[in-house]
C-alpha cells in the first residue's frame, strides 16, 4: 500500500466526480468497481457534486474546497488475492475515520482498470454544519502512518512513496530559499549525492556583485578558482555548462553577467574547463596522498586505541577546541566540495562518452537508410530518363559532364532549353504528328529536372551522414580520452564514489562536532561563516527528520530505513 496526494488539487467537484465515475469522453463507467459515499444522499456524480458545491459556498475563506488523494495497493498483493472489495471497503472506512473526515461529505471510487488496484477519495473540506475547512497541514505525515498501520493489520506490502519522500525533503529545505526542482531532486537521488538548491534572485544579484571583479581580473582557471574559493564558492560542471556553488546552493554561470560565459572564459584562458579539472583532480589526489602519509598507521589497533591515537594526532594545544572544530569543518567542507567538483566532471565526461557513442550509433544506422534512399532516388532518375531518352545511361553520363563543366543550375537551364543535348529522344515526330512513345517522352520530360534534384538531395544527405559519422568518431575519441584521463587520476567510478562518500561522512562528522556559537565566533570571513552556518542548520534539520522517521518506525514496528534503500 501507499498513498498519493496530487500536487494539483481539483478545482471542480463536478468535473472530478464525472472523471472518477468514468462519465467523460474516452473513459468507461466499467472502470469503477464500487462507490462509497459519506454524508450524501446519492452517489450519482452530478447530484453529489451539486450538493458538495452548495456546501462549499457556505465558506467564504476556503478557495479550494475539493480535496483529492489516492490509496494504491501492491499488484503482487492483488495477484495473491489479498485485495478484495471487502478489504478495500475496510481500508476506505479506516482512512476516513483516522484522517478525521467522518463528518465530511465525500465519495470513494474503487478503480479496477489497472494492474494496481486503487481508491480515489474526493472530499469536501467544508464541514456541512460548522462550515469550517478541514486542515490539510501535514496530511502526508498522517497518511504515512495510517497506510503503515493498515498494511500491518491486513498483511499487505508497504510500497515506497516517492512523492512523499520528495515532499518531506522539500519541507526540510523550504526555509533555505527556493525549493529544489523535481528534475534536480531525482537526478541527485540517482547519482547518490545531495540535491542542490538554486540561489534566490536577491542572492544571485549579491553573488554577481561580489564576484564581478574576480571574473574580470582572473588570468586563468586556477586563478579564478582560487579567487572564488577564498569566498567559499566553487565551479562545477553541470550539463553543457558551469554552475557556481557554495556547497548547498547554486547559480548558473550565465547569471553572473553578460560578459561571463563558459565558451568566452575557455577562449580567454586558452584552456578547456575539463582539462583544468583534470589537473585539479591530480592536485587534490596528490594532496590527499601526502596527507595520508602523514597520518599515523593505526592498522591492527583496537577501535578504542585507534580513536585515542587519532585524537592525539588531531589535538592542537595552541588552539581553542571550538575554533579547532570549526577549522576542521572548514577543511572537511572544502575537501568534500573539491571531490564533488571532480565527481561532477567525471559524470560530465562519462555523459559525453555516452552521448558521442549514441550520436555515432545513430549516424551509422542512418547511413544505411540514406544509402537505401539514394538507391531508390537513383533508380527513379534512371526510370524517368529511360522513358524520355533512347539511351538512359548515356543521357545521365552527359548530364554529369554538363554539371561538372558548367555547374548545376546552368546545366539544368541548358537541358530545359534543348532536351536533345542529352541524346536522342524516344519516339518519332513528323510535323505535328507524334508517336505514342514521343508523346510519353514529352509528358515525362517535364519531371526529369525535379527527379534529378531529388537524387542530388539524397546524395548530399548521404555525404552529410558520412561526415557526421567521422565527426562522431572524433568526438568519441576525445570524450574517451578525457574520461580515461580522469579515471587514471581519480580511479574507477566505484573508487571515486567511495572517496566522495568518505568525504561526505567526514563533513557530516565535522558538522556534528561544531556548535552554532563556535561558527559565529570563528575567524573565518563573513561569507564563509554564513555558508557553514547554513550547512550546520540544514544538517541539524535532516538529522532531526531522520530521528523522527526512526521513532515512527519503532512505533509501528517497522525499520523505516528499509524504505530509503
Amino acid at each position: 500500500m501507499r498513498f498519493k496526494v496530487p500536487q494539483r488539487q481539483p478545482e471542480s467537484f463536478r468535473a472530478s466526480a464525472l472523471y472518477l465515475a468514468g462519465r467523460v469522453k474516452g473513459l468507461s463507467p466499467d472502470r469503477v468497481e464500487f462507490v462509497e459515499r459519506r454524508n450524501l444522499h446519492t452517489d450519482d456524480p452530478r447530484a453529489a457534486a451539486a450538493v458538495m458545491d452548495a456546501t462549499a459556498q457556505k465558506s467564504a475563506r476556503c478557495k479550494r474546497p475539493a480535496y483529492h488523494f489516492i490509496i494504491t495497493f501492491d499488484p503482487n498483493d492483488a495477484a495473491a488475492g489479498k485485495v478484495t472489495p471487502e478489504v478495500k471497503r475496510r481500508v476506505a472506512r479506516e482512512v476516513i475515520e483516522r484522517m478525521g473526515l467522518t463528518e465530511h461529505q465525500l465519495l470513494v471510487y474503487s478503480h479496477k482498470d489497472t494492474d494496481h488496484p486503487h481508491l480515489h477519495f474526493l472530499v469536501n473540506r467544508i464541514h456541512p454544519t460548522q462550515h469550517v475547512a478541514f486542515n490539510r497541514h501535514q496530511d502526508g505525515r498522517k497518511l504515512t502512518g495510517i497506510v503503515q498501520e493498515l498494511a500491518l493489520e491486513l498483511g499487505l506490502n508497504v510500497l515506497r512513496n516517492r512523492d512523499h519522500e520528495r515532499q518531506l525533503d522539500r519541507e526540510v529545505v523550504e526555509d533555505f530559499g527556493p525549493s529544489v526542482s523535481d528534475a534536480e531532486y531525482w537526478r541527485a537521488r540517482r547519482e547518490e549525492r545531495e540535491a542542490q538548491l538554486p540561489f534566490g534572485k536577491d542572492a544571485v544579484a549579491d553573488l554577481r556583485r561580489r564576484l564581478k571583479d574576480d571574473f574580470i581580473r582572473a588570468r586563468d582557471w586556477d586563478d579564478l578558482a582560487g579567487r572564488l574559493a577564498a569566498k567559499g564558492i566553487t565551479l562545477e560542471r553541470k550539463g553543457q555548462g558551469l554552475i557556481l556553488t557554495d556547497g548547498e546552493r547554486f547559480a548558473k554561470l550565465s547569471e553572473m553577467g553578460k560578459g561571463v560565459r563558459f565558451l568566452v572564459l575557455e577562449q580567454r584562458f586558452g584552456e578547456s574547463f575539463d582539462d583544468h579539472m583534470a589537473r585539479q583532480a591530480a592536485r587534490v589526489a596528490q594532496r590527499d596522498r601526502n596527507r595520508d602519509a602523514a597520518v599515523p598507521d593505526t592498522a591492527g589497533m583496537a577501535p578504542a586505541d585507534r580513536r585515542t591515537v587519532q585524537g592525539m594526532f588531531d589535538e592542537e594545544p595552541d588552539r581553542d577546541p571550538a575554533e579547532n572544530a570549526v577549522r576542521r569543518l572548514d577543511e572537511a567542507d572544502m575537501d568534500f566540495r573539491y571531490w564533488s567538483q571532480i565527481e561532477a566532471s567525471y559524470r560530465t565526461a562519462a555523459g559525453k562518452v555516452r552521448y558521442a557513442e549514441r550520436q555515432q550509433s545513430f549516424s551509422e544506422k542512418q547511413v544505411h537508410r540514406d544509402e537505401a534512399w539514394l538507391g531508390k532516388r537513383s533508380q527513379s532518375l534512371n526510370d524517368i530518363l529511360g522513358k524520355v531518352y533512347r539511351d538512359a545511361a548515356k543521357a545521365r553520363a552527359l548530364w554529369d559532364e554538363l554539371e561538372q563543366k558548367f555547374g548545376i543550375r546552368d546545366a539544368e537551364r541548358m537541358i530545359e532549353k534543348d532536351p536533345f543535348i542529352l541524346g536522342a529522344v524516344r519516339g518519332i515526330r513528323l510535323g505535328d504528328t507524334r508517336t505514342a512513345e514521343r508523346q510519353e517522352a514529352k509528358r515525362y520530360y517535364r519531371y526529369i529536372v525535379e527527379r534529378r534534384r531529388r537524387w542530388r538531395d539524397a546524395q548530399n544527405r548521404l555525404e552529410h551522414t558520412r561526415a557526421e559519422i567521422e565527426r562522431a568518431r572524433q568526438r568519441v575519441k576525445l570524450a574517451v580520452r578525457d574520461y580515461e584521463m580522469l579515471q587514471q587520476i581519480a580511479g574507477t567510478p566505484q573508487v571515486l564514489r567511495e572517496v566522495v562518500l568518505e568525504k561526505m561522512k567526514a563533513r557530516a562528522r565535522a558538522l556534528a562536532r561544531v556548535t552554532e556559537r563556535a561558527i559565529e565566533r570563528s575567524r573565518l570571513s563573513d561569507e564563509r561563516r554564513e555558508q557553514l552556518h547554513r550547512a550546520w542548520r540544514l544538517a541539524k534539520e535532516r538529522r532531526l527528520e531522520r530521528e523522527r522517521k526512526r521513532e515512527r518506525g519503532r512505533a509501528f514496528g517497522l525499520d523505516l530505513d528499509l524504505f530509503d534503500e
